[in-house]
C-alpha cells in the first residue's frame, strides 16, 4: 500500500462559536479578523480551508486572527485530518455540543492558541509605545506646520481646485458614448487596497483579464503574492468577484488544485463512475443536476464542469447559459439546442466563415457560459481516420522537437485560439517573435507561415519553424519541416526517378534497359544485375531482320 507523503497531509479547522454554540468549518478569514465559516457538512468540503501540516499557513492564520479579531476568545478551534473530514464531521459536531463533558476526547483535536494570543498582546504593547513616541513627534511637526509659507498654501489650494476638474474629465471619458461600462466600477471596489492586501499587481494584468474580473467573470491564471507571518508566498490562481451575504463584493482566489475532487460530494450530489469518466474525459458532466436556489430554495437545473486551468468543480444554472442560433455559417436547430441544454455532447459538422469545415463535439461548458468545442474531439470533415497510429507517433516526435511552443502556456483552453464565431483568432506573436501583417493574414487564412531564428529548447542555435492552425487539435501547431512542401514533394517525382515513372507507368522505353523483363527500380537507368545485363546483351546480339517491302 502506497503511503501518503507528509507534504500531501492536510488538516481543516472545525470552529465552535462559544456564544451561540454554532459549529462550522473555517473557510478563510474576514476583514474584521473573524473566521469565514462554511456549514459543517460533507457537501461543503470544497469550501473548507486546508492547511498543509509542513507549512506555516496555520501559524499565519492564527497570528492574523488574534491581531485583527476584537473578541478572539469567542471562538474555539479543533483540527481534523482533511482526508477524514467526511467521517469525522458528524462525530465532532456531537462532541462539541457539550465540549466540557467531552473535554478529554476533544483534547487531542483542540488547537492551543495561547502562544498566538501572547504574541498578539506583545505586538499591541509595542504598537502603543510607538504611538506615544509618534505623538511627541506630531506635536513638534504641528509647530513647524504653522510656519508654512503662504506660497505653499496657495499651491495646495490650486491643487484642490484642479482635482474636481480632473475627476469630471475622467467621469466624462468613462461615460463616453459607445464605450461599454463594466458591471463593477471603481466605486464598488478599491483595487489598490486589494492589490496591497493580497499581493496582486492589477496594473500589469492584461486588458482581457481585467474586463473579465470587472464583469463577474474569472481572470486567467495570475500570480498572487499574499503575505503570511511576514513572508510573501507566490501562488498561481484565477480571480473573481463574488457578493457575500451582506451584498458586499469579495475578491475570491481560485487556486490551482492537483486534481478535481470527484470522490467528494459536490453540493450534496455524489458523482457516479460514469459522471467521473465524463468530467475527466470532456471536462463536462454530460447532464444537468438540480440544486436548490440560494434565495428561494427552489430546485433548478445546473450544468457542471471542471475548470481546466485550476481543476476546480464549477456549476451554473441552465437559465444563465445562452446557446447561439449559428456557429460560423452553421445554423443550430431547435433539436440541437434541446440536446445541448440537457448537457449531452453533440457531434456536428461546422462550417467556419472562411468556408473550412470540421466536425467537433459541441457541449455546454460552465467556464465558457455557453457552447464550446470539446478539446481533442475535433476532426476535419474530409476525415483523418487513416494512418491514425502513424499520426500519433509523428505527433509525439514533433512534440519532443518543438517543446513548449516557445513559452506558450501548456494549460491553455483550446477555445482561446478561436473567435466567438469559430474563426481562427489572429496571432500577433509566436515563439516570442512579432509576426508581420502578411504572416498574420496567412495564418488566419489557414496557411503555413514561416518563422525564422527560433531558439532551440536546449539553447544551442536556432531553427526555422513552420506554423499552421491544426483543426484537429483546435490550436496552432509548429513543424520543423514545411508541411505544404512535404506534401508537394510526395506528388512530384525527382529527376532520378523520372526514368522509372516513364518506363513502368507511361509505357515508354529506355535504350540502356529496354530489354530487361523486370520493372525498373527507383533511380534505375541501366541494368542493375548480371541477369538483366545478359537479357539486354542477348537481345542486342540477335540479327536484325530486314524489313520486307509491301507489294502494290
Amino acid at each position: 500500500m502506497v503511503q501518503k507523503k507528509k507534504s500531501d497531509e492536510q488538516d481543516v479547522l472545525v470552529v465552535r462559536d462559544e456564544k451561540t454554540g454554532e459549529i462550522s468549518v473555517v473557510a478563510g478569514l474576514s476583514r474584521d479578523g473573524t473566521p469565514k465559516r462554511a456549514p459543517a457538512k460533507a457537501e461543503n468540503t470544497s469550501d473548507f480551508l486546508r492547511f498543509d501540516r509542513n507549512s506555516d499557513l496555520m501559524d499565519s492564520f492564527f497570528r492574523n486572527f488574534f491581531r485583527q479579531c476584537k473578541k478572539p476568545s469567542r471562538f474555539g478551534f479543533y483540527r481534523i485530518a482533511a482526508d477524514q473530514v467526511e467521517n469525522l464531521l458528524g462525530v465532532m459536531k456531537e462532541l462539541l455540543k457539550d465540549p466540557e463533558a467531552n473535554k478529554e476526547i476533544l483534547s487531542a483535536h483542540k488547537v492551543d492558541t495561547s502562544n498566538y494570543e501572547k504574541e498578539a498582546k506583545q505586538s499591541e504593547g509595542q504598537a502603543k509605545e510607538t504611538a506615544s513616541s509618534d505623538d511627541a513627534s506630531k506635536t513638534q511637526a504641528n509647530t513647524e506646520k504653522e510656519n508654512v509659507s503662504s506660497e505653499q498654501t496657495n499651491e495646495k489650494k490650486n491643487d484642490m481646485e484642479q482635482k474636481p476638474e480632473q475627476t469630471a474629465t475622467e467621469q466624462q471619458a468613462q461615460t463616453a458614448p459607445g464605450v461599454k461600462q463594466n458591471l463593477i466600477s471603481g466605486n464598488d471596489v478599491n483595487l489598490q487596497e486589494l492589490g496591497a492586501k493580497y499581493g496582486i499587481d492589477f496594473n500589469s494584468m492584461n486588458e482581457k483579464d481585467m474586463k473579465a474580473l470587472l464583469n463577474y467573470g474569472k481572470t486567467g491564471l495570475v500570480i498572487v503574492k499574499p503575505t503570511f507571518g511576514g513572508e510573501q508566498i507566490e501562488i498561481q490562481a484565477r480571480l473573481s468577484f463574488r457578493k457575500d451575504d451582506n451584498d458586499q463584493l469579495q475578491l475570491v482566489p481560485h487556486f490551482v488544485r492537483n486534481e478535481p475532487k470527484l470522490d467528494v460530494a459536490y453540493k450534496g450530489y455524489t458523482f457516479t463512475p460514469e459522471d467521473k469518466k465524463n468530467l475527466l474525459q470532456n471536462g463536462n458532466l454530460g447532464k444537468v443536476v438540480d440544486f436548490p436556489d440560494k434565495n428561494t430554495g427552489e430546485l433548478r437545473p445546473h450544468f457542471i464542469s471542471i475548470d481546466r486551468l485550476t481543476n476546480e468543480i464549477v456549476d451554473i444554472p441552465t437559465n444563465k447559459v445562452r446557446i447561439p442560433d449559428t456557429i460560423g455559417n452553421t445554423p443550430i436547430t431547435k433539436d440541437d439546442k434541446r440536446v445541448l441544454y440537457s448537457g449531452i455532447p453533440l457531434r456536428k459538422e461546422i462550417e467556419l466563415a472562411n468556408g473550412r469545415k470540421f466536425t467537433p463535439l459541441l457541449q455546454v461548458n460552465v467556464e465558457q457560459r455557453g457552447v464550446e468545442f470539446v478539446p481533442g474531439s475535433t476532426r476535419q470533415a474530409q476525415g483523418q481516420k487513416q494512418n491514425g497510429d502513424k499520426k500519433q507517433t509523428a505527433d509525439k516526435q514533433e512534440q519532443k522537437a518543438e517543446g513548449d511552443a516557445g513559452g506558450q502556456k501548456k494549460q491553455q483552453d483550446p477555445n482561446h485560439w478561436l473567435n466567438e464565431d469559430g474563426t481562427i483568432r489572429r496571432l500577433n506573436t509566436y515563439f516570442k517573435k512579432e509576426l508581420t501583417e502578411q504572416q498574420k493574414d496567412d495564418y488566419v487564412a489557414g496557411k503555413t507561415i514561416e518563422i525564422k531564428e527560433v531558439p532551440n529548447k536546449n539553447g544551442s542555435g536556432t531553427y526555422t519553424a513552420y506554423v499552421k492552425f491544426d483543426f484537429d487539435k483546435m490550436q496552432p501547431r509548429s513543424y520543423r519541416n514545411n508541411p505544404g512542401l512535404k506534401q508537394a514533394k510526395e506528388q512530384i517525382p525527382t529527376n532520378e526517378n523520372k526514368v522509372q515513372v516513364a518506363v513502368n507507368e507511361q509505357g515508354k522505353t529506355h535504350e540502356a534497359t529496354k530489354h530487361t523483363k523486370e520493372p525498373l527500380s527507383p533511380g534505375q537507368s541501366a541494368p542493375k544485375n548480371e541477369k538483366q545485363q545478359k537479357e539486354q546483351n542477348a537481345e542486342e546480339q540477335k540479327p536484325k531482320r530486314k524489313a520486307r517491302s509491301v507489294k502494290m
